[in-house]
């Protein structure tokens, strides 16, 4: 990104900025627009992931239960050795 910021005014839904203040008051996100702005960029990705998954399985076909419970275990165990391998506070 550039840095260069532009001032916009959005309307928003009242839940939806109950959720956004959240983040905020959680220290997820510096400022309201700081957490809007990383809800657009992980939505910008999500996107193009979905895109990018749709592209594999028209080239390659979907993706096989056996390979979908392969990787479900694999992440399990990816998970479990760095929790087991990051220090206690």
């Amino acid at each position: 990104m550039s840095g260069v910021k532009e001032r916009v005014s959005i309307s928003i839904e009242p839940e939806a900025l109950k959720t956004v203040r959240a983040e905020v008051e959680a220290g997820k996100a510096p400022s309201l627009s700081a957490a809007i702005e990383q809800a657009l960029l992980r939505h910008n990705k999500t996107q193009a992931l979905r895109e990018a998954l749709a592209l594999s399985d028209a080239m390659h076909g979907p993706i096989t239960e056996e390979a979908r419970e392969w990787g479900r275990k694999e992440m399990e165990r990816a998970f479990k050795e760095m929790s087991s391998s990051t220090p206690e506070s």
